[in-house]
């Protein structure tokens, strides 16, 4: 064998050997490549999951607070419906002092505030139904004094027993027991 067939044996070893070294590292490139491949998807799957977590907890934030405000807005708007409303009402009982309506008004709110009590007492009552209250008391045959010191729309507060016991009947007091439910009331028929 020549020196020449050597050399050529050689080379195509060599060949032989440089074509394996090649496509081993063609497969390992391959393979590193699938695998970057997949690293990068899985990486962009739990970022763009993570993305739309953090999408939906803001426009969950987003709703929960517009919800909110549009609740306060109802509220202001409903407790502003009823000021006015009991504002008005406010205004035609005080209108109603000096009126014919008024004295048997007034008579009445005595009587339930009186109603089952014994003893002296002392009905205090705004200076200018000091003159109704007089006779009206007298009428009834209440024991007591009037005290022109009450400032109300119109109405009494009549004491007993030394101001332990108390008895508020005035427009005012009334208009406070039916305020809350008036409120609770226009609450439900606007939450609908």
């Amino acid at each position: 064998m020549a020196i020449e067939d050597i050399f050529r044996a050689l080379e195509e070893q060599a060949d032989a050997e440089v074509s394996e070294i090649l496509r081993v590292a063609q497969v390992q490139a391959d393979a590193m490549v699938q695998e970057a491949t997949d690293e990068a998807a899985r990486i962009t799957e739990a970022r763009v999951a993570a993305a739309e977590e953090s999408v939906r907890i803001k426009s969950a934030k987003a709703v929960n607070a517009a919800r909110l405000q549009v609740r306060r807005d109802l509220a202001a708007v409903r407790d502003e419906a009823v000021d006015r409303v009991f504002a008005e009402a406010a205004g035609k009982l005080a209108a109603l002092r000096g009126t014919d309506e008024y004295e048997p008004v007034f008579a009445k709110l005595l009587s339930e505030a009186t109603a089952g009590a014994e003893g002296s007492c002392e009905v205090q009552v705004a200076p200018d139904d000091a003159d109704l209250a007089q006779k009206i008391v007298a009428t009834m045959g209440l024991e007591g004094s009037v005290s022109p010191t009450l400032e109300t729309i119109g109405g009494v507060v009549v004491a007993y027993e030394d101001g332990r016991i108390v008895r508020r009947n005035t427009f005012e007091s009334r208009l406070d027991k039916v305020r809350g439910l008036a409120q609770a009331k226009v609450a439900g028929v606007l939450s609908r």
